[in-house]
């Protein structure tokens, strides 16, 4: 089903490390009309966060959707949101397959796709560039303030991958907190995306180091990679009063010395979904 002359369809594909950005663009965006979010396992907390932020939505089961229904307008914007399983990222392959499915499930009643995702342990994946290859509707993905398509979540919280590289030759041995992953790394943890787990260190390894749970094997990733301290990426999406408090909590949890950027240093502000959506028009 092709949406009416007049009317448009946006889709959305969401990780939920970006649900806050999400928000903040659909807030901020003029043109939207309608936020239709499809809901499975993964779409509640986007929902909340909808809902606390004061946006306008309607959900439906993912199971249930029929475009031909749900995005019949005459005019106007309507924009359709896929939330993913945050554990996807434990298979890059399996992650950067399941996206590509999607986007191709979507063509029939979307005119563009935002996908909210970076290349994710994908080397050279462009998900632009795929769409346009194979003759796809087209697509935006996160990309820095130089064009190149942002390696991963922390890059875009720099703003590219160029600025990304800067903060890690002023603080080399920091572990990166943006809001999104300091409140999403212990779900992440518990999913089993994690390549190397609990069961997989020696018994006498964990007692030696106190590794009771999966937790703990990150706090000994950590410090065996030499991270003695982290990094407060403060993006501007959240209360900084809550972000505080549960960034000290978890650096203190991980062993790790919390510190600031300096002046030189700052994280990059979100895009406006003007710029975001600049490479798909």
């Amino acid at each position: 089903m092709k949406i009416e002359t007049g009317a448009a369809v946006l889709g959305i594909i969401v990780c939920p490390v970006f649900n806050d950005e999400l928000v903040h663009n659909l807030k901020g965006d003029g043109e939207v009309d309608d936020v239709l979010v499809l809901t499975n396992d993964h779409s509640r907390e986007l929902c909340d966060k909808m809902s606390r932020a004061g946006l306008p939505f309607r959900s439906m089961p993912e199971s249930e959707f029929d475009p031909g229904v749900a995005c019949r307008r005459e005019e106007g914007m309507t924009v359709v949101v896929r939330s993913n399983n945050l554990g996807l990222h434990g298979n890059p392959a399996a992650l950067k397959a399941k996206i590509e499915e999607e986007i191709t499930g979507m063509q029939p009643f979307v005119d563009v796709l935002g996908v909210y995702y970076c290349q994710c342990g994908n080397a050279g994946w462009d998900v632009s560039e795929w769409c346009r290859n194979t003759g796809l509707n087209p697509a935006a993905v996160y990309r820095g303030d130089d064009g190149a398509v942002c390696h991963d979540c922390a890059c875009v919280a720099f703003g590219s991958c160029r600025r990304y590289m800067e903060a890690r030759a002023r603080y080399g041995d920091a572990f990166y907190l943006t809001p999104a992953i300091t409140y999403h790394l212990e779900d992440f943890v518990r999913s089993g995306a994690l390549s190397f787990t609990l069961d997989d260190i020696p018994e006498g390894v964990r007692e030696q180091h106190g590794i009771r749970n999966e937790m703990d094997v990150v706090r000994w990733m950590l410090a065996t990679g030499g991270i003695r301290t982290s990094l407060k990426v403060d993006v501007g999406l959240v209360d900084a009063e809550s972000f505080d408090a549960d960034f000290e909590r978890l650096s203190g949890g991980l062993g790790l010395v919390p510190i600031r950027p300096d002046e030189g240093c700052t994280p990059w502000r979100p895009w406006t979904p003007s710029t975001a959506s600049a490479s798909v028009c």
